[in-house]
């Protein structure tokens, strides 16, 4: 499983652990004009370097921030970042957004060993309130070998989410906020509105209490309850574009959940208005429009 640590435990970490990495992962949404490299220029935990998530994204594909599967090339990247695939790996961020998630579940895929990875729990907020070390201006990485692994079961695709839709085996449980998910307009052009039928809303603010910071894992494990989830079987994350479905899955690695994976594609590509190769109808991508299953 992946750890999650606070400011304390971190800077217990920089001072005595070798073989170790700290990454800002920050990944802010286009519309917010914030440019995430230069934000770490300008402000950065001292000895971290920057991850920029959208390295590690297929750009050929129709969907937006699909994650790269050729393992030459993803080995080829994380060297470039300075990255091994014996590091421990630190990730924090500066996003409303919660981007570390999607770099450890990252890294993941990528085959990385979990229990070397590690999310700092408030992000640079809550470094900065502990008094911990700040550093600016750019920093340069000496290229490493990394061999990378991918792992397809933590991944749902098209056809999958299509498969379970006529044969159930697996929940799926939606982060997008809820009016997107009972069919307020989404924000992409060509996007319909709604959700997967039989898929559950769970919004990714409902895990953060008011500075942040995670909620408790008992407190998230009855707010999952009481919408029906069942934690002991196995669950699907999607949201808008896979960059904050990531969170539950992390959250369910904590929880030492034995079966979970993302749709990488998600409601960008489940609610896309055109059709894709082999279909003859939206119909094989339906949407409900309701919002019968809330916290």
């Amino acid at each position: 499983m992946s750890w999650l640590i606070n400011p304390a435990q971190l800077d217990k970490f920089r001072k005595n652990q070798k073989s170790l990495i700290i990454l800002d992962a920050s990944w802010y949404l286009p519309q917010t004009e914030r440019n995430a490299k230069q934000e770490f220029i300008n402000k950065h935990i001292a000895d971290a370097y920057f991850l920029d998530l959208n390295a590690f994204h297929d750009g050929a594909h129709h969907a937006p921030n699909m994650l790269i599967q050729d393992e030459k090339i993803i080995g080829e990247q994380l060297g470039k970042f300075g990255i091994r695939d014996d590091y421990k790996i630190i990730f924090y961020d500066n996003s409303d957004l919660h981007s570390s998630c999607r770099a450890l579940w990252m890294m993941r895929v990528f085959g990385h060993n979990p229990h070397q990875l590690y999310i700092l729990d408030g992000g640079l907020d809550a470094w900065e309130k502990y008094g911990g070390k700040i550093a600016s201006g750019e920093t340069s990485t000496t290229t490493k070998n990394y061999t990378a692994k991918f792992q397809p079961h933590l991944l749902r695709s098209l056809d999958d989410i299509k498969k379970n839709l006529h044969a159930p085996t697996e929940q799926i449980v939606d982060l997008r906020h809820p009016v997107r998910f009972a069919g307020g307009p989404d924000p992409r052009p060509g996007v319909r509105a709604g959700h997967i039928p039989g898929s559950f809303s769970f919004p990714y603010t409902s895990f953060f209490d008011k500075s942040n910071h995670f909620l408790p894992l008992e407190k998230i494990r009855n707010l999952l309850s009481g919408i029906a989830i069942d934690l002991k079987s196995p669950i699907i994350t999607t949201c808008g574009s896979g960059m904050t479905a990531p969170i539950l899955n992390f959250i369910l690695e904590l929880m030492e959940h034995p079966q979970h994976a993302l749709y990488d594609g998600s409601w960008a590509e489940w609610g896309a208005e055109k059709l894709y190769p082999g279909e003859s109808s939206l119909d094989e991508r339906p949407v409900e429009r309701s919002l019968d299953k809330k916290i």
